[in-house]
């Protein structure tokens, strides 16, 4: 039980020290700079694709030359949530499938998968240019849920 809580302790620690330094070096405008969906309809809902380069620096890649996956969860959870306005994340699960250079060109895309009522089942992902082909490939998958609020 200590060892769990001394664990809890250490990565709310690590999450405030990220969120410091997000905040005092350039903000949530800096990281969506140039991060502009483009939307298109489809049977279920909205769609959206974006491709966008990321110069985050590199305390907040956590290990050199990577992209934090905090980082990632929220170009996710951004996109998803453009594509079905008004509604709320009730859950988002991601896997990380590679490794992302912090530097790389990257392509953010979500798609509805169906609509339950007021549930929207979207998921999500990013490609990144793999080098060897010349091909995007994918780097992190994301599943969400979103809740229309009641009116």
């Amino acid at each position: 039980m200590r060892s769990a809580l001394r664990l809890l302790r250490w990565k709310t620690l690590q999450t405030s020290w990220l969120l410091e330094i997000y905040e005092s070096s350039f903000g949530k405008e800096a990281l969506i700079r140039g991060f502009s969906p483009n939307f298109r309809n489809v049977s279920a809902g909205k769609a959206a694709d974006c491709s966008t380069t990321l110069r985050p620096l590199q305390q907040i890649c956590y290990y050199p030359g990577k992209l934090h996956g905090g980082i990632q969860a929220f170009y996710l959870d951004q996109v998803l949530a453009d594509c079905c306005p008004g509604a709320v994340t009730a859950s988002l699960a991601i896997s990380y499938l590679r490794p992302i250079d912090p530097q790389s060109p990257l392509k953010v895309s979500a798609w509805p998968v169906k609509v339950e009522g007021r549930k929207l089942y979207m998921e999500a992902c990013i490609k990144v240019l793999e080098n060897s082909t010349g091909t995007m490939i994918k780097a992190t998958h994301a599943k969400a849920l979103f809740i229309m609020p009641k009116a």
